[in-house]
């Protein structure tokens, strides 16, 4: 971990993402109502009144964290908006964000689990990533698809979170849970390859 001196000469975004770090880890290992601003200052090797520079509370760090996962949506439609439509598309979405997929990504996924009450508020923010994802089932599917066809195209991207939470308990690491989501999400996109072209 860097000093505070050098920590002062860097731009405030190095900063912010080493105290989302930080305090992502320590969410993850305590949990969010364990976790107090003062665990996260002590930490980083802070002064409270630093950190608060920075954010104003904890749920603000966590709004930050669920905006990053948020822009990852945003990416990901900007990339399916540029592909050709040919009938692996979904699937090639799919297992593209399923790739991306860090550890950190993971820690913030069982941190939203762990925390229902915290992610629920932020999803009255609009800082939902579910909500997010609806641009990019509607450029997956089309407007004229059906509920069916919108479910099968959500549930091959949440793969990720179905293995995490089988995972729950067992002696699965990080590379079961990733290599299970990508398995699934091959079986769950084989019968949808014949119809993704013409929706």
């Amino acid at each position: 971990m860097s000093s505070p001196a050098a920590r002062g000469r860097r731009p405030a975004a190095e900063t912010r993402a080493e105290i989302l770090g930080v305090a992502l880890d320590l969410f993850t290992e305590k949990g969010y109502e364990a976790t107090s601003v003062r665990d996260i200052s002590e930490a980083l090797g802070v002064t409270k009144s630093a950190l608060y520079y920075h954010f104003r509370n904890k749920e603000e760090i966590v709004a930050s964290l669920v905006a990053e996962r948020r822009e990852e949506v945003r990416e990901l439609a900007a990339w399916i908006s540029a592909q050709p439509r040919t009938p692996g598309l979904v699937r090639e979405a799919a297992l593209r964000w399923i790739a991306g997929t860090t550890p950190e990504r993971l820690a913030m996924m069982r941190l939203a689990q762990a925390n229902q009450p915290v992610m629920r508020r932020l999803s009255e923010d609009a800082a939902d990533v579910p909500g997010a994802f609806e641009e990019v089932v509607g450029l997956l599917v089309g407007e004229h698809a059906d509920e069916q066809q919108r479910l099968a195209v959500r549930m091959a991207f949440d793969t990720v979170r179905a293995a995490l939470l089988a995972a729950q308990g067992t002696a699965a690491t990080d590379r079961d849970v990733l290599e299970a989501a990508r398995r699934a999400t091959v079986a769950l996109t084989r019968a949808e390859e014949g119809d993704t072209a013409d929706r």
